[in-house]
């Protein structure tokens, strides 16, 4: 195969690429989820709005030191908002929003997953500002071992590059959300680059009885007073945990019936009571954490928000 051939095939791939990053682009009718669907999680809307939502309202105030941060990482234990902040960005700011998964930018092949990272962000240059998001994001920049395979590791090597490297500019208005369960499984060049370091923790009692609030609002709201209880009760539950909790509350009144029973049933005779939710919360038990550790891992490197 001659050079003019080569030079060719290896357009033809970067222009395959390029098209599946373009087809990795969501924009806000793909989501139904605001920030003030989001209970609680104050840290992590006051970055969002410090990174994204103020330097597209002006964008000549936030330069030199106040330019916004290029990285950041939202970590806790599953359930409990992370993905469901990145949508309600996708949903509420005119940016162009990659979702991308850690699956979609590895690949057996040699060399494959460094061709996709630059791609990517070359992307991401063209449509800025922009914002990357990459679940799960410990999955591939995890610590760099020795012994590691050299696929891996060159990989990981172009991201770091490739996110703040020699290719990158201060006027980059690219921002890469990373979301992750395990951040203490992070190589430590990947954590530097991340700014804003966000825990997204579980919601204490006064957010549980708001989202549950939420939850059966259409569904004969409780009285504050047995919100307040089963607040109390659900202590360690994640927000993923309360909604399960209330999905299976929803069916206590209707468990039992017979199908004729049920095809005849009224949503008024259908509504969740306080004693549906006790039933559930002898069934439905809470996700398991480990909050001390994500807890000292935010001593140590987590972001302090005023």
């Amino acid at each position: 195969m001659n050079a003019g051939n080569q030079t060719s095939d290896l357009e033809k791939e970067d222009s395959e690429r390029e098209a599946f990053i373009m087809s990795q682009i969501i924009g806000p009718a793909s989501s139904d989820v605001k920030m003030d669907d989001i209970v609680g999680q104050n840290a992590a809307k006051e970055a969002l709005e410090e990174t994204v939502v103020l330097p597209t309202i002006n964008p000549v105030l936030f330069t030199d030191l106040r330019a916004p941060a290029r990285g950041i990482l939202l970590f806790g234990p599953p359930g409990n908002g992370k993905t469901m902040l990145a949508k309600a960005l996708c949903k509420e700011q005119s940016i162009t929003f990659i979702n991308m998964s850690a699956s979609s930018l590895t690949s057996k092949w040699h060399g494959e997953g460094e061709k996709t990272v630059r791609v990517l962000f070359s992307v991401a240059r063209k449509k800025q500002p922009c914002a990357i998001f990459i679940d799960e994001i410990d999955s591939f920049l995890c610590e760099r071992k020795e012994g590691e395979d050299e696929a891996s590791r060159r990989l990981k090597t172009e991201f770091l590059a490739a996110f703040d490297g020699m290719e990158s500019r201060n006027d980059d208005r690219i921002l890469v959300i990373g979301a992750t369960n395990r951040p203490w499984e992070l190589d430590d060049a990947v954590i530097r680059r991340f700014d804003k370091r966000i825990y997204v923790k579980p919601p204490d009692q006064k957010a549980r009885a708001e989202i549950l609030c939420k939850l059966v609002e259409k569904h004969n709201p409780l009285e504050k007073e047995d919100l307040q209880k089963l607040a109390s009760k659900t202590a360690g539950y994640s927000g993923s945990d309360l909604r399960i909790l209330a999905k299976d509350a929803a069916m206590e009144p209707i468990r039992g019936k017979s199908r004729a029973e049920v095809k005849s049933m009224t949503t008024d005779k259908a509504q969740i009571r306080y004693a549906d939710f006790d039933k559930s919360l002898k069934k439905v038990r809470r996700s398991p954490a480990s909050l001390l550790r994500f807890k000292k891992w935010n001593r140590e490197y987590g972001y302090k928000s005023t």
